[in-house]
This record gives C-alpha cells, structure tokens and sequence, in this order.
C-alpha cells in the first residue's frame, strides 16, 4: 500500500477527486512561495505549485524545496489545484507568527535568523562569560590594591603609586563583537 492509498483511505469520501503525484522542482519562487515541478511519471510541468494552503499569504510555516528535489504534490478537485505537501529536500524553512515582525524564524545553510537578525548575533554564554569574569578578577584586584594602601602623609601618594603599579600594568584587552557572538544564530 503506498501513501496516497493511505491518505485516501484515511480521507474516505470525502477524499474523492483527490489526487498525488511526486515530481523534481525545475524552479523555485521564494518571493511567490511557488516551484515548477517536472512529474516522475513525465505528465506536463507543474507550474506555480503553491507551497502553502494560501498562496498570497506572508505567515505560516513554509519548506522551500532546493531545486532538482524531489516533492510530493497534492491535488484537490481533478487536478485543479495543486499544493506542495512533502518535500525531499529543503533550501530554507520558514515560520512566520502574524508578521515578520512580531515572530519570525528563518533557517537555512547560513544558520538560523529571528526576526529579521537586526539586533545580531546571539551571546555564545561561555564566551561572555570568561569575559566578564577576566574583568571582574581585574576590579577585584584593584580593590585589594586599595584595601591593603595604607595612607603616608606627605608622600604625595608614592605608597598608593607603588600599591596599584603591579594592577596598573596589566592592561585588559578591548572586547570584539567575534569573541562572543555566535554569527550563525540571529535575532
């Protein structure tokens, strides 16, 4: 029994007229959220299959096949209307919730971007984490050198100079957005 059996059983009546076919995408529009698809069975092209139920729609879930990809197409009404519904293969996956906006997930081989990427890439924790610890270790240490200084009088701060010249000398380095952002993760 084959999937298309299944799916009409699965449907009963109301699964009349329905029908599958499984096909190579010839050409992909992201922008239209259509392929073309060459049936295995060398029926005519599919052209402008849709990959979502509401083609003029800009939310949802959709899978964008990766060209020469093999895809499931499904059918409603003898052939009348075609719709994407497996795909062997994907270039991207998209999710959008209301509008790009308010939530939006867009994975593909560059890495995974939310809502739109503009505020960069995410914190690698670790990385940020040693970070911030060197430069607490570093105000630390000043804060020893000033609680073990004891005042001289007169000395125009020759103690306090010699207390903190070994902190003083160790300079920190300047952090770059690359040590701790992860590019292929962005918000």
């Amino acid at each position: 029994m084959n999937i298309a059996t299944m799916i009409r059983q699965l449907a009963g009546d109301s699964g009349k007229g329905m029908g599958f076919t499984v096909g190579t995408v010839t050409a992909v529009d992201k922008t239209a959220r259509t392929v073309d698809v060459q049936p295995l069975n060398e029926d005519a092209p599919l052209l402008g299959v849709n990959l979502q139920a509401n083609q003029e729609s800009a939310v949802g879930v959709v899978q964008i096949p990766r060209k020469d990809s093999f895809v499931m197409v499904g059918f409603v009404q003898d052939g009348a209307a075609g719709m994407v519904l497996l795909c062997d293969d994907i270039e991207e996956a998209q999710v959008v919730v209301k509008d790009t906006d308010t939530a939006s997930v867009v994975v593909n081989e560059k890495g995974v971007c939310m809502n739109g990427g503009s505020l960069g890439g995410l914190v690698k924790v670790e990385d940020i984490t040693k970070r911030l610890n060197l430069i607490e270790k570093d105000i630390n240490n000043l804060k020893q050198a000033f609680a073990s200084w004891s005042p001289v009088p007169q000395d125009g701060g020759a103690a306090l100079k010699g207390g903190v010249a070994s902190w003083a000398g160790q300079q920190l380095t300047e952090s770059k957005r690359g040590d701790y952002e992860n590019e292929k993760v962005k918000q």
